[in-house]
């Protein structure tokens, strides 16, 4: 049994726990499993794992992650899911770390939570896990899962994720555990994560996000951001004109079901154009936001997870104004292919 619990910093505000200004309250309640040991895990941007020299226990990406008596947590989180407020979550997500014990950990709060709360959904972020355990999260209660690879390769997985050749991440474990997961939850109830600006090229990305999505597992995009005292602090964060082109890769990809032999790419690997896609097109995607928003599991919008407050939102985690239709609509205008105006849905 466990007696605390981490949570992030606008899920605990939207419980009542704390006291904090912001402009957009989250729609998932974002916890993470509670050790006082570091993750197991080598990731090199993460501020958790055995490679950082942080003191910020309580810091996953940007975000603090304060902790909480775990009984008093659910107690206040059934009160506001069983209430009429128009604040209460979408659904809950577990952020699980890597430590002796945590399957028995993310077991117990799945298992808890659902008793409490049946009818609001949970996903969890966990490591590769057996299929045994697998099987229990879901008999106990859980609906989607994640297994994050990060990394868009085998060969920049390795460098990022286990640069030491020792750590306890493979990419062919990864990749196991997602066909597993995908063998026990069912199709579009698996979602990976994919980190833009480690190193890879855009061609890479959309490449194995197509992939991703073939297979039947929901790809969720991140924007690096660096965090001091991490291995890779000072590695630059990328363009948001970079992270606007995979966005809008992956909802093309993802929606409008465009084969990716229609992205086409400079002999870098950057996005340079898409065979049919039109002004008409780009401004028609816009309009429907969708693809601007925070990409992850249904009912997750990851306010400020990687956006910087005052700064352009990279995942948005409301609607868009209109000054900021207008101004993705000039980070993506290079994209429109002018030799070919057929719209997507036309060819």
């Amino acid at each position: 049994m466990i007696q605390k619990i981490r949570i992030s910093i606008g899920s605990a505000a939207v419980l009542g726990f704390v006291d904090i200004k912001t402009d957009v309250l989250p729609t998932t309640c974002y916890l993470m499993t509670y050790t006082e040991k570091m993750c197991r895990g080598e990731c090199q941007f993460c501020p958790q794992g055995t490679s950082s020299h942080s003191n910020a226990a309580q810091q996953l990406s940007r975000i603090n992650w304060p902790e909480f008596d775990w009984n008093r947590f659910l107690d206040q989180l059934s009160l506001l899911q069983k209430s009429n407020k128009k604040s209460k979550f979408q659904r809950i997500c577990l952020q699980t770390l890597n430590y002796p014990g945590y399957t028995d950990d993310a077991l117990f709060i799945v298992r808890e939570i659902h008793k409490r709360i049946p009818k609001t959904p949970i996903s969890v972020a966990i490591p590769p896990v057996s299929k045994n355990i697998l099987m229990q999260l879901q008999k106990n209660g859980l609906d989607r899962i994640g297994i994050a690879l990060d990394a868009c390769s085998p060969s920049l997985f390795e460098k990022i994720k286990n640069p030491s050749h020792k750590g306890p991440y493979r990419w062919e474990n990864h990749i196991k555990a997602i066909d597993e997961a995908l063998e026990v939850f069912g199709k579009h109830r698996v979602t990976t994560h994919f980190i833009v600006g480690l190193g890879e090229s855009e061609e890479e990305l959309i490449k194995t996000i197509d992939n991703t999505i073939k297979r039947n597992v929901l790809p969720g995009i991140f924007m690096f951001t660096p965090i001091p005292h991490t291995p890779m602090e000072h590695h630059p964060r990328p363009s948001i004109k970079k992270f606007r082109r995979i966005q809008l890769a992956r909802y093309l990809l993802l929606y409008e079901k465009i084969p990716v032999e229609r992205f086409n790419f400079s002999s870098e690997g950057r996005l340079e154009s898409i065979t049919g896609f039109s002004e008409v097109e780009l401004n028609r995607i816009i309009e429907k936001e969708i693809a601007f928003y925070t990409a992850g599991c249904p009912g997750c919008n990851r306010p400020y997870y990687t956006s910087r407050p005052g700064k352009e939102h990279d995942g948005f985690p409301r609607k868009l104004l209109e000054s900021e239709k207008k101004k993705i609509f000039s980070e993506l205008q290079d994209l429109i292919n002018t030799a070919n105006h057929l719209e997507i849905g036309a060819i």
